[in-house]
């Protein structure tokens, strides 16, 4: 049985939970989307990792789902499970994977989200501690364990929508689009190490002169802020940096290199 699972993260925090399911190749998002990788004829199982992003499916899940599975012959996969990180609550997001997932002809079998530090600097601008984001680690090891034997054992656990579902995700789908971050801005710290080129799950930062540029695809992750060495990148209001549940070098994506980590 070949588990494959597809994760869109930032800061870490998807990536962290994707990792304890075992027996799973791991592959983010981007690789798919950029055509590094393609999704086994024989994948049995699939599994979507990925952050809550205004109460619904970040941008490049969406992509993924209309250019990567719709139109492809899926009638291989035979569990498909969706899980969602978020700093608050998930609402409806389970629901807006499963319709997106029917959209491309595709059923959810399972879903489940964790309640992970926040990393989205408009609404958290003190950034979470060390002791803060182990305890939340700590407080969802029961959970996840109990997630883990359900995707095992190929439970069925289908998220229902509420009132008002079709209203966020129309929101959700609109408002969080990529384009500039004119409130993200490099200081006068930064060395050129290329980090935050190296973790963008956009490829949205490159490198000029040694010092970090950003393009007009930003989907305000914030990987860039939270897990820079030099904290060299500045965002108004925002202090202290979210060190996440994963080392940086496991946010590097397949292909980028850096001067240093």
């Amino acid at each position: 049985m070949k588990t494959v699972i597809a994760v869109h993260t930032g800061t870490g925090n998807s990536l962290y939970i994707a990792k304890h399911i075992p027996d799973a190749e791991i592959h983010f998002i981007d690789e798919f989307l950029t055509g590094s990788y393609t999704l086994p004829d024989n994948t049995d199982r699939l599994g979507i990792v990925f952050p809550v992003y205004c109460w619904g499916l970040p941008y490049p899940v969406r992509e993924f789902i209309r250019k990567c599975l719709a139109g492809r012959d899926n009638s291989a996969l035979g569990y498909v499970f969706g899980i969602a990180t978020c700093g608050a609550f998930p609402l409806f997001t389970l629901h807006d994977l499963s319709a997106s997932l029917a959209d491309a002809g595709i059923a959810l079998s399972y879903g489940a989200s964790f309640k992970l530090p926040d990393a989205y600097l408009p609404l958290k601008k003190t950034a979470v501690t060390e002791a803060e984001t182990k305890k939340a680690a700590e407080a969802i090891e029961e959970k996840l364990q109990s997630v883990i034997k359900d995707i095992e054992e190929e439970a069925l656990h289908i998220p229902h929508r509420g009132p008002g579902w079709r209203l966020i995700r129309a929101l959700s789908s609109s408002g969080m689009k990529p384009g500039k971050n004119s409130k993200l801005s490099i200081n006068g710290h930064c060395k050129g190490c290329g980090t935050c080129a190296s973790i963008c799950p956009m490829g949205n930062i490159a490198l000029n002169d040694m010092k970090a540029v950003f393009g007009e695809r930003c989907i305000s992750c914030f990987a860039c802020y939270h897990r820079c060495p030099e904290n060299a990148i500045d965002y108004k209001g925002a202090s202290g940096q979210y060190k996440g549940l994963v080392p940086v070098k496991e946010l590097i994506r397949p292909g980028r290199k850096v001067e240093e980590l």
